[in-house]
């Protein structure tokens, strides 16, 4: 099985910024449902900190490279490795 970390880090007391305050929670939860939809072998974890927050959200396959700046559209193609793999 596959995972899939997403950085869902909030800074609630500092003026650096953080993923889960550029979308990284909504973009789990769009993971989790398009991981359900394909039947992909894959799992979300979210993560306290990936340490990139100035690029966020990021999002890494574990063991494999980062997606900085991460949106739907950019995770688009990992679903699809992920899918081609099963």
């Amino acid at each position: 099985m596959k995972t899939i970390v997403v950085c869902t880090n909030f800074r609630p007391f500092t003026n650096q910024p953080s993923c889960a305050h550029r979308g990284s929670e909504a973009l789990a939860d769009w993971l989790e449902r398009e991981i359900e939809t394909r039947r992909l072998d894959a799992t979300v974890d979210r993560s306290v900190c990936l340490g990139h927050c100035p690029y966020g959200p990021n999002v890494r396959l574990l063991g494999e490279d980062f997606y900085h700046e991460a949106t739907q559209e950019k995770l688009i193609p990992l679903l699809a490795a992920l899918d081609k793999a099963d």
